[in-house]
């Protein structure tokens, strides 16, 4: 015996990577099965009731392929199959659950049968992702896959499955508790004097090493054996040439190619559309006419017409190039593969909050329907925040800042965006009734101002005051004012509710500029004030700290941040927003009491205590993490919107994080984390659903396609092999990025993500690329 050796696929969640598979050891296999994210899938397959939602969730499995241990490029298709790295194993499927254990015990007597034709051969076994079951055995010497399952099946008593014998067959992997047993032989390459006998065996029966009909064979039994002669089996009937170009089907390419050419044709026009697009096929089909004939529709033509058509177009005369709508219908053709497969691309979809909440938002969230919870968790922190004036946080490049919080819930009108109403009044309750005697002192000595004339000299303003939540129409002096006092008394935080974002207006003092000066001043806590020469007028040099909460609607957002996202200030927001299907016709929420007022109070306490600079390894940690996925992103999507608006992502949910590790006690927890990883996710796909256009344009995306989902990940719309040409039509299509530089912004885009180790070259092919095992392991993590 060899080593164990087997073609495996480990991504998880990635439905687009079927058609590549990698050799790697047996033992990677058994520690993939250990995954808690696949046990996790694997559950929630078995307990789906929907049989199309069960073969959804199915495709976001690893897989793995029986037959075969390696792929010429690591592309799994009959094309690319290596007959010598054939496994001389099969894969049985038992796909009946009533068959399922007297099938697996038969399977156990045949194995130990003293000798019997199958003793020994049962090499695995392992309950499949639907709960049935997979039985990997040992082919019989000299016989083929077909065979080999046609009689290991009938000695089972079961009915034999002819989808289980093609050669580059795939099966789903499960988890560690759905293996039953292995065999040491499994995936084994076997001796050489053992290959050499089974090779033998099929040569003598004018088969090739691996048991497949030769090539030559093929073809000509296709082309002279009639039905009456010969009963077909699924060999005997194998199409001499592949049916699929990269993994993408012949069929699919050429519906996508009748539509760049304008529809079917009619009659009269037959011939002439079939010599033009046999040209262009010619270079996808090796200029074979038969390959061509193979899978050209006749679109009403006769048959024999067709196919001498076919032979006229692959003689002419012109070097054969890949035009350009041949490169977009291959295109096309893989976008609708993948939407068959159910993918969607992982940025498209909205983030669902981690199951498990931490306890603070847990509570806060309580009292509203599901729909809701999104926008009250997010919310909630400018709330929080007001607790922690003056206390410092340590990002992870070293550098300090103060937790503010500057969150806008945009959302459609009448949806429930009041929905965030109650939660925000209980956090900041106790902040409310402490400073109602300073408001007491205020509105005294403001009646005390009103009741003097103009020339009467005032009553000197009240020191050592504080009012921390403030009202929504606040002016631009009032706000210097109240923020001077803050500071004052402590350097507290500021907390506003704005209804709008027009109200931004009254309290930057009415100018566009100044309202974009004042939200990047606040976020960054930076000096803030005004001078003037009145007498009366507010003078003060300030730092502001507003933590703020606006509600709006997407329409008024994008009129509002219209040329300022390049600068910095829709950044600086953190968005939620309710999503219509996610939310009931008639919601009902539960009483904001004294009882949820007093299970909030241990988390303020703790805020409010709160003092110097708050140093946590594992919110630096995460926020690094998340820092070079925005990186990878951007080299993925080719985005410069999604590193401008992404880095200040990370930060305001690192800025949530800690808020959440001084609420539990200065205790970090997964629950912590996981809440950290969504917010960063959710603000981002929030701004890319509302923003999609502009912030693409604003941040020098050139001109984007106008699309809801945000920005495409280009790699994952690639082929898994992809040539040069290929890249530049995607860019054009999804970023609308024209090839105006010479190559260059291509080579660039392929040298960043083979920079990243997520694609080679293939050998021999220079300006044809592969994606490799860590790109699928890394969209997988992601999504």
């Amino acid at each position: 015996m060899k080593k164990n050796s087997i073609s495996l696929n480990q991504a998880l969640y990635a439905p687009l990577s079927k058609g590549t598979v990698f050799e790697t050891s047996v033992e990677n296999y058994f520690e993939l099965t250990k995954n808690e994210q696949l046990a996790s899938l694997v559950s929630q397959i078995r307990q789906e009731k929907d049989e199309n939602e069960r073969r959804k969730l199915k495709q976001n499995l690893p897989i793995r392929c029986p037959h075969y241990f390696r792929f010429l490029d690591n592309h799994r298709c009959q094309a690319a199959i290596i007959p010598e790295a054939f496994t001389f194993q099969t894969c049985i499927d038992i796909d009946k659950r009533e068959e399922v254990e007297p099938a697996l015990h038969r399977a156990y007597l045949l194995n130990n049968e003293e000798g019997g034709e199958w003793q020994g051969a049962l090499l695995h076994a392992e309950y499949s992702a639907s709960g049935k079951l997979h039985l990997d055995i040992r082919i019989p010497v000299g016989m083929t896959i077909e065979e080999a399952q046609r009689a290991y099946t009938k000695a089972l008593g079961v009915d034999f499955d002819m989808d289980c014998i093609t050669p580059e067959r795939m099966i789903y992997v499960t988890d560690e508790a759905s293996q039953i047993y292995t065999a040491d032989g499994w995936y084994a390459q076997l001796s050489d004097e053992e290959i050499e006998q089974r090779r033998k065996a099929y040569a003598d029966r004018g088969l090739d090493i691996d048991g497949r009909q030769l090539k030559s064979e093929q073809m000509s039994e296709t082309a002279h054996t009639s039905d009456s002669e010969q009963m077909p089996t699924a060999e005997t009937v194998m199409l001499p040439y592949p049916s699929d170009f990269r993994g993408i089907p012949y069929q699919l390419i050429i519906e996508e190619l009748t539509l760049l050419m304008g529809g079917a044709p009619v009659h009269g026009s037959r011939n002439v559309f079939i010599y033009e697009m046999a040209k262009q096929l010619r270079c996808i089909c090796n200029n074979e006419p038969k390959w061509i004939q193979q899978i050209m529709p006749d679109f009403g033509e006769d048959r024999k017409r067709v196919d001498e058509t076919i032979e006229n177009a692959c003689k002419y005369s012109k070097t054969m190039k890949e035009s350009k709508d041949l490169t977009k219908a291959i295109w096309q053709a893989g976008e609708r593969l993948r939407t068959d497969a159910c993918n969607q691309d992982g940025l498209s979809l909205q983030p669902q909050l981690p199951p498990r909440l931490p306890q603070p938002i847990r509570h806060v969230v309580s009292n509203a329907p599901r729909g809701y919870h999104p926008a009250i968790a997010i919310t909630a922190f400018s709330a929080f925040a007001t607790y922690t004036g003056g206390l410092k946080l340590r990002y992870y490049n070293n550098t300090l800042m103060e937790p503010t919080q500057m969150n806008l819930l945009d959302a459609d009108t009448s949806i429930g965006k009041s929905s965030i109403k109650e939660p925000l009044k209980s956090i900041v309750k106790p902040i409310k009734e402490k400073e109602k005697a300073n408001r007491e002192l205020l509105n005294d000595w403001n009646e005390k101002c009103a009741s003097l004339g103009a020339n009467k000299d005032k009553p000197e303003r009240p020191k050592g005051i504080s009012i921390q939540c403030i009202h929504s129409d606040t002016t631009a002096a009032a706000l210097v004012r109240l923020s001077d006092d803050a500071e004052r008394a402590g350097d507290k935080a500021l907390f506003i509710k704005m209804d709008e974002l027009d109200q931004m207006y009254d309290l930057a003092g009415g100018k566009k500029s100044k309202v974009t000066q004042l939200l990047r001043r606040n976020y960054d806590t930076d000096e803030y004030g005004q001078e003037r020469v009145g007498k009366e007028s507010v003078r003060a040099d300030t730092i502001l700290r507003t933590n703020m909460v606006v509600s709006t609607t997407p329409e008024n957002s994008r009129t509002f941040f219209e040329g300022q996202i390049g600068n910095g200030t829709l950044s600086r927001f953190s968005l939620c927003t309710i999503v219509n299907e996610d939310v009931e016709d008639l919601p009902v929420f539960g009483n904001y009491n004294e009882k949820y007022q007093a299970k909030l109070q241990p988390y303020l306490e703790r805020l409010e205590k709160a003092e110097g600079i708050i140093d946590c390894k594992q919110a630096k940690d995460l926020a690094m993490e998340l820092v070079q996925t925005v990186l990878d992103r951007k080299a993925l999507m080719d985005s410069k919107a999604y590193m401008a608006l992404g880095f200040r992502s990370v930060e305001s949910a690192f800025r949530k994080g800690c808020l959440l590790y001084i609420m539990n006690d200065y205790k970090w927890t997964k629950e912590i984390g996981a809440f950290m990883r969504w917010a960063f996710e959710y603000d981002m796909w929030c701004k890319f659903t509302i923003f999609p256009d502009m912030a693409a344009k604003e941040l020098g995306d050139a001109t984007p396609v106008s699309r809801r989902h945000g920005p495409s990940n280009l790699l994952q719309k690639l082929n898994d092999t992809f040539t040069r040409d290929e890249v530049r039509l995607i860019r054009e299509i999804h970023n609308q990025k024209k090839d105006d530089d010479n190559g260059k912004g291509v080579v660039n885009l392929i040298s960043q993500w083979r920079r990243r180790g997520w694609v080679e070259v293939v050998e021999g092919k220079k300006d044809v690329w592969y994606k490799t095992q860590k790109y699928f392991d890394s969209i997988g993590t992601a999504a």
